[in-house]
């Protein structure tokens, strides 16, 4: 189960990073005539101050400035942050908002999945009731463990979780995210058994494990810079060191555990049947705004890991292998009991 797991997260992983498929044709079209909403609400399902709120934060006024340029005509992008269940209510509310360019939102891969296979979702299918528009964020997971614990590393710490099962508390965004996922496949891949300890979004997460209320967090790169002062140990679930993380050794070499390469898909996307021209503008202003040199440089200052965009259907290639992957995904979530309590 855990090497079908590895092998699906990199095959989307890849398909993130490929590149763009790019969108000649909307580029070349006059949105002159494009009815632009004057205020576009984008939902992040999480809480404010987290890598998809500051991914949206950073984003946005390049959207709009693009929107403005293709157009002609100014709008005004606001986030709106609706953090709980999972993500359930922000991309609930995203789904069934007017498809008429006012409301979109971010969805995160493979937490949307996730939580509609677990449990009868309000935005379910998620392939009929979301239309993609764009991704250029993907974000491996970090397993961190504070300064304040009673452990010298990870090693020692993931031996204290198999010796005495549930004795080491686990902090993460969650439950039915990617990080939880990661803390699944830590144990499959350990034998270890830890306290998972749920937040409603990264930054209340980041909190927890600043203040030393959880022995270990589990998050991405984003949320390692956001907490690095804080850190005695780290590994990366990836395959190799990571530009962004600097320092930070894969779990294959620093704790001698191959879990592949686990992390966050973060990409924009719709409720499905806004006016073809209109998504079309909305595509191709993301587009610009994705490969803005100014966008990419206070992206890098904001941490958030950025790959190649790919723009329509290629993020929805994207979003139809996770789909395909949900179930062999969901195995890890059954004995926690996460699944079909809602």
């Amino acid at each position: 189960m855990r090497k079908t797991l590895i092998r699906a997260t990199t095959a989307t992983a890849a398909l993130a990073i490929a590149g763009s498929a790019g969108l000649a044709q909307a580029q070349d079209q006059d949105f002159s005539d494009v009815e632009v909403p004057s205020t576009i609400r984008v939902i992040v399902a999480y809480s404010a101050g987290g890598s998809s709120d500051a991914l949206a934060r950073v984003t946005l006024p390049y959207v709009e400035q693009a929107i403005e340029d293709l157009s002609g005509q100014s709008t005004n992008a606001v986030v709106v942050n609706l953090p709980g269940a999972g993500g359930e209510i922000g991309w609930t509310s995203l789904a069934n908002a007017d498809a008429d360019g006012s409301t979109i939102g971010i969805i995160n891969l493979p937490a949307v999945p996730i939580v509609e296979a677990a449990r009868d979702a309000g935005y379910a299918p998620w392939l009929e009731t979301l239309e993609p528009i764009g991704v250029n964020v993907i974000d491996p997971n970090i397993v961190r463990l504070g300064q304040d614990t009673e452990y010298d590393s990870l090693s020692e710490a993931i031996q204290a979780a198999i010796d005495e099962p549930g004795s080491v508390t686990v902090g993460a965004d969650g439950p039915l995210s990617d990080d939880h996922l990661a803390m699944y496949a830590l144990e499959q891949e350990s034998g270890a058994t830890f306290s998972f300890i749920p937040y409603p979004g990264g930054s209340p997460a980041n909190q927890a494990f600043r203040s030393g209320e959880v022995e270990i967090g589990i998050g991405n790169v984003f949320d390692y810079l956001q907490t690095e002062e804080s850190v005695a140990d780290a590994a990366i679930l990836w395959g190799s060191e990571y530009s962004m993380a600097e320092g930070v050794p894969p779990a294959g070499e620093h704790l001698g555990m191959d879990v592949g390469e686990l992390g966050s898909t973060r990409g924009f996307a719709a409720p499905t049947g806004m006016p073809e021209d209109l998504m079309n503008l909305y595509r191709a202003a993301f587009e610009d705004a994705f490969n803005n040199e100014d966008y990419q440089a206070e992206a890098r200052e904001r941490n958030i890991t950025m790959v190649d965009p790919r723009i329509g259907d290629a993020f929805g290639d994207v979003m139809e292998n996770q789909q395909n992957l949900v179930s062999d995904l969901l195995e890890y979530f059954e004995e926690g009991g996460y699944l079909g309590d809602e």
